[in-house]
């Protein structure tokens, strides 16, 4: 039997708490086959699943281990290589997502258990031809102060070059000792969300906080906006949970 767990989501942009959930798997489940499930998706969020393959492998996750699928919470383009009749599935989340969709512990109409389950109280696992699971790590502030990649569309066009550079460092410590390739990822988060000159018709509003909670001492809310869609022919790519 091989225990397969599967990471879904977003990942507009993969970031250093994404990296940190991943790592958190692999730990707790030392066994297992970790997989990060993500879609190539850009009708409503700003990355290709080009630019975040990038941005995963830069924050750690593994070669073939980053994998475009159609529908993160069935990832069949990853169970399709495992057995269903004896290989388990299990999905895991920030702490911060527990309680969105889609929720562990249904019952179907016919009062039989529905096919996603809690992990936690579960007294043997099914193969997920019968059930997958669904177990929950703790989320990690990244940013520093951040925890989610919302807070990076957020914060990101109002930053200016240094403040950038900063939080790339941050976001990816691999850039840390090469400039170069922290502004290579600057120039691409810039081409998927946009710089200050870009949005100033975005409604801010800003209040200081100190510099251990956000990089550059500021941290700024806006009017939701809806990102748009961008080309993958750039070098590093013309580029949300």
């Amino acid at each position: 039997m091989t225990t397969v767990v599967i990471m879904p989501g977003g990942f507009h942009p993969f970031h250093a708490g994404h990296a940190a959930l991943y790592q958190s798997a692999r730990r707790a489940f030392p066994d297992a086959e970790v997989f990060v499930a993500a879609t190539n998706d850009t009708s409503s969020r700003p990355f290709p699943f080009a630019v975040k393959e990038k941005l995963a492998r830069l924050a750690g996750v593994e070669p073939g281990h980053f994998v475009q699928v159609k529908s993160p919470f069935r990832a069949e383009e990853i169970t399709h290589n495992f057995n269903p009749d004896e290989d388990v599935v299990i999905f895991i989340r920030s702490e911060k997502d527990e309680g969105k969709p889609p929720i562990p512990g249904g019952i179907k109409k016919d009062g039989t258990p529905g096919y996603l389950q809690p992990l936690m109280g579960a007294r043997s696992l099914e193969p997920f031809a019968r059930h997958a699971y669904m177990a929950y790590l703790p989320t990690v502030e990244f940013g520093p102060g951040m925890t989610s990649a919302t807070e990076i569309r957020t914060a990101w066009p109002q930053l200016n070059e240094k403040r950038k550079l900063a939080l790339v460092m941050s976001l990816y410590p691999a850039t840390q000792s090469n400039p170069a390739l922290a502004k290579n990822v600057v120039g691409m988060l810039d081409t998927a969300l946009g710089t200050l000159d870009e949005n100033q018709g975005w409604a801010a509003t800003y209040e200081a906080t100190s510099a251990q909670n956000f990089v550059g001492g500021m941290k700024a809310s806006y009017q939701a906006r809806e990102n748009q869609p961008v080309s993958e022919d750039y070098v590093l790519e013309k580029t949300s949970v």
